[in-house]
C-alpha cells in the first residue's frame, strides 16, 4: 500500500497538467471554466496560474498528511464557490485513505474530472456518495447544506464539516510592515481572485489607528482594485448578488464614504459602528477603530481568514479573538499553506455522527 505522502505527492504532479496552458487538459479547463463559473477567462487563467497549489514543498504535504485520521475509506462533498478548491479537497482524501470518492459540484463539475484523468483514476469521481459507518467524509458548501447532511448521513459515519464564512483583513497605522500603497496592492490581489467568493476571501478591512490613514487606505484600494479589474476583469453577478451591490452601495453613500473601484467599490465607515460585510464581486468594507480585536470579537465562528499588516503585538491578540482563523500577510490570504484543511473552525470536525 503507498504511503500517504506518496499519493498526495502524484495527485499534485498530475494537477501540474492542469496549470500548463499547453497540455490539452490545461487548454480545456480555461475554455469550459469561464462559463461554468462565470468569472472571465483572465480570471480563471490568473486563479490557475497563481492559486492552485501544485508547488507545495514537502515539509506542507507531510503536515498535510498528519492532520488527518487514516481510514479504510474517504468522501470527499465539494462546493463550486471555488474551482481551485477541489486540490486540496482531494488531497486531504487521499492523504487518509488509498479508497477515496468525490462527489463534485453539479455547477462546476469540471476541475475534480480532470484531476481524476490527471491522476489516472487515483480517486473516484461518484454522482453520488454513500459513506458507511466507520468512514469519513469531508464536507464543503453553506450551512444550510451541511445542516441538512447531517440529518441524512447513517450512524458512525465521521463527517468534517467546512461551511461558510469570509476573511477579514486588518491593517494598523503606524506598525504595518508595509505602507499604504503596497499594502493596498497586495490586499486587492486577495479581493480580486475568484470575484471574491470563497471563505478565504476577505470582504472586512479593520484600520485600527489614526482615521486620515484610514481614509487614504481605503482610496488607495479601490485605484488598486480598479488598476487588477483593467488586468483581470471581474466575470458576472447573479442578479442576487448584483441587487446586494446596489443596497451597499446606497447605504455607504449616504452613511459613509463610497469609492468606487471598477466595476467594485470601496465604502469607509469612520466611526467603527457599522461592522458590515461588502458583497462578493470585488467590493470592501473598511471601518476605522482603536480597537480591533474588540471590534473583531465575537466573530470566531465566522472568519476562516485573517489578514494582517500590523505590529506582533496586535497580530498575537488578534489571534487570541479569532483563534481559528487562516493567519495570512496581505497578498498571501487566498493562498495559504498547503498543511491541511484551509477551514480550522469546525468544532465538530471529525465526530462521529
Amino acid at each position: 500500500m503507498s504511503r500517504p505522502e506518496t499519493r498526495v505527492r502524484q495527485l499534485l504532479i498530475a494537477a501540474k497538467k492542469l496549470v500548463d496552458p499547453q497540455h490539452p487538459l490545461g487548454q480545456r479547463l480555461r475554455s469550459e471554466l469561464p462559463a461554468l463559473t462565470g468569472m472571465s477567462p483572465e480570471g480563471v487563467a490568473y486563479a490557475l496560474e497563481h492559486n492552485l497549489e501544485v508547488n507545495a514543498s514537502s515539509a506542507e504535504v507531510l503536515e498535510l498528511c498528519q492532520s488527518v485520521p487514516q481510514v479504510d475509506r474517504a468522501h470527499v462533498l465539494l462546493s463550486a464557490n471555488v474551482f481551485v478548491a477541489g486540490l486540496r479537497a482531494v488531497a486531504l482524501g487521499l492523504a487518509a485513505s488509498p479508497k477515496v470518492f468525490v462527489r463534485s459540484s453539479r455547477r462546476e463539475p469540471l476541475v475534480v474530472r480532470l484531476l481524476e484523468e490527471a491522476t489516472k483514476g487515483a480517486f473516484r469521481v461518484v454522482d453520488e456518495l454513500v459513506p458507511l459507518p466507520g468512514d469519513h467524509l469531508w464536507a464543503y458548501g453553506s450551512d444550510e447544506t451541511l445542516k441538512s447532511l447531517r440529518g441524512e448521513l447513517a450512524a458512525g459515519v465521521v463527517l468534517h464539516p467546512h461551511g461558510s464564512g469570509f476573511g477579514v483583513a486588518v491593517y494598523e497605522a503606524g506598525a504595518a510592515r508595509l505602507s499604504p500603497q503596497p499594502s493596498a496592492e497586495a490586499l486587492a490581489r486577495d479581493v480580486g481572485v475568484f470575484d471574491q467568493r470563497g471563505c478565504l476571501s476577505p470582504r472586512l478591512l479593520v484600520v485600527q489607528g489614526d482615521v486620515e490613514l484610514a481614509s487614504e487606505l481605503a482610496r488607495r484600494l479601490a485605484r488598486e482594485l480598479s488598476a487588477f479589474e483593467a488586468r483581470i476583469p471581474r466575470g458576472a453577478l447573479s442578479d442576487a448578488e448584483a441587487a446586494d451591490v446596489t443596497l451597499y452601495r446606497d447605504t455607504m453613500a449616504y452613511a459613509g464614504e463610497l469609492h468606487f473601484a471598477g466595476k467594485g467599490c470601496v465604502g469607509l465607515d469612520t466611526r467603527g459602528e457599522r461592522l458590515m460585510l461588502a458583497p462578493v464581486g470585488r467590493h470592501m468594507h473598511v471601518v476605522h477603530t482603536q480597537n480591533a480585536p474588540e471590534l473583531l470579537a465575537g466573530l470566531d465562528k465566522d472568519v476562516a481568514a485573517l489578514g494582517v499588516d500590523v505590529s506582533p503585538e496586535l497580530q498575537a491578540r488578534l489571534v487570541e479573538v479569532l483563534p481559528r482563523a487562516r493567519l495570512s500577510a496581505f497578498g498571501q490570504m487566498q493562498r495559504p499553506r498547503f498543511d491541511g484543511p484551509v477551514d480550522r473552525r469546525p468544532e465538530s470536525d471529525g465526530v462521529p455522527l
